[in-house]
């Protein structure tokens, strides 16, 4: 893939306290933020973003006098495709760079493209289970499989890509790290995401949520590798932090950290209590229960497949209390019961 200036050059923000801020678009989600300090030896990144956004990621840290040589540090989130994929290449420009990331993200990841391979078919094994309309499952999977394509050209444009994950620091829960003279504490932060953490910089206060919470609301992938039980635990151990501030990997700031944290529970429950009611008005499958729960508009863009793990993670959570029972059918599509 050439890396060469877009005809659009993201702003690289100043957002206090020492931060700077580049949003990145990317074909298929919510632009990436992508945060990062001036060290004493260099840039220090939060996350870098998806494999296409690499030249974006260039032209923005030019027009502050930067380049790839001048990076020292990238810290992931997690290793999702929005957040990491873009290392696959950037590692080939940005030789100084040393990679941080959760004890067993590497191990557990290995070659990234057949670890996103998993992912495509626990996607797709979702769509059979919220859609039993055979027209309508098949051009949801056309375009899944569009998106799909279009990620693993951009990586077979390249010759100087390499599909391992780099990972040189190995980060466990509650570690902490001097990086270009600021100290950074790490949590495991599992729930979306199994290997997701949180960097924090305790000397402002400035928790790095990642995809905890997108817009007040959180995304949790269910079967894929997340897990409403991690989340709901995780949650519960931020509200115990002293957090002053919260910056999302997508949107704008989180304005009232606790106070958000505290909604987003109790619209976890709110929504579990949806999908029991419907339910004990007669049976229905995971598309109907994601429409009631979240619009039918969630069908547009790239947030169909999370709007979905979402839903199924609460229709688990209430089958394994006994509340609930599934009735699988043709195709892997699957009807929910109330159970009296």
């Amino acid at each position: 893939m050439k890396v060469t200036i877009p005809k659009r050059i993201p702003d690289m923000e100043d957002i206090g306290d020492g931060v700077f801020k580049i949003v990145l678009p990317q074909p298929f989600y919510a632009p990436n933020n992508i945060y990062l300090y001036e060290g004493n030896d260099g840039l220090t990144l939060i996350d870098s973003g998806y494999i296409e956004s690499v030249p974006m990621l260039q032209a923005s840290l030019k027009t502050k006098g930067f380049s790839f040589k001048d990076i020292r540090h990238i810290i992931y989130t997690h290793n999702h495709l929005d957040h990491i994929s873009s290392s696959l290449v950037l590692k080939s420009y940005a030789k100084n760079v040393t990679y941080y990331g959760y004890r067993s993200m590497a191990d557990g990841v290995g070659n990234y493209l057949e670890s996103m391979v998993l992912f495509e078919e626990a996607t797709e094994d979702l769509f059979h289970k919220a859609f039993g309309d055979k027209e309508e499952l098949d051009r949801i999977l056309e375009e899944s499989r569009q998106g799909w394509r279009q990620f693993y050209s951009k990586f077979s444009e390249t010759k100087k890509g390499d599909p391992v994950l780099k990972i040189d620091v190995a980060i466990d829960h509650n570690d902490s790290l001097e990086l270009g003279g600021r100290l950074f504490r790490f949590l495991h932060t599992p729930g979306h995401n199994l290997y997701h953490i949180t960097p924090v910089d305790p000397s402002t206060g400035i928790y790095f949520s990642g995809d905890l919470i997108i817009a007040n609301l959180t995304a949790i992938y269910s079967e894929m590798d997340g897990s409403l039980g991690d989340y709901y635990f995780t949650l519960s151990k931020l509200l115990e932090e002293p957090i002053k501030r919260m910056l999302p990997a997508h949107g704008s700031e989180i304005e009232d950290p606790k106070k958000t944290i505290t909604l987003v529970k109790k619209t976890l429950s709110i929504l579990e209590k949806g999908v029991l009611r419907r339910l004990r008005e007669g049976e229905s499958d995971l598309k109907v229960l994601m429409e009631a729960a979240i619009g039918k508009k969630v069908h547009n863009g790239g947030h169909l497949p999370t709007a979905l793990g979402l839903v199924y993670s609460i229709i688990q959570k209430l089958v394994l209390e006994g509340q609930i029972r599934i009735e699988k059918r043709e195709n892997g599509y699957e009807v929910f019961h109330f159970v009296n």
